[in-house]
């Protein structure tokens, strides 16, 4: 199949090199790697894994002690936000997009 299309992705640096480490030590590169992502998905009709979030059985007591900390580190900072400003950040960021 030609690859005459480019697909251009804006991601973390630090995640960026990471991934490309992982890809070439697998003996392959990143961009192979979304292209079987995309044929997957295509075969499939869907994506070829299941997304997972962690849930609170997938932190240990450690995590959960330093994400505690953290909350109430920004608390203590002032680093806080009312309801409606969290409501307004959120609507912009996901608002919906309608075609015209």
């Amino acid at each position: 199949m030609a690859k005459d299309a480019t697909l251009q992705v804006r991601m973390d640096g630090e995640l960026k090199e990471k991934v490309e480490k992982l890809y070439r030590d697998m003996g392959t590169t990143f961009s192979e790697a979304v292209r079987m992502f995309a044929q997957q998905s295509v075969a499939e009709g869907r994506m070829p894994f299941l997304p997972k979030v962690k849930t609170s059985d997938d932190y240990s007591i450690e995590d959960i002690d330093n994400i505690l900390k953290q909350s109430s580190d920004d608390i203590k900072n002032g680093n806080v936000h009312t309801l409606q400003e969290f409501a307004q950040v959120m609507g912009e960021k996901y608002a919906t997009k309608k075609a015209i």
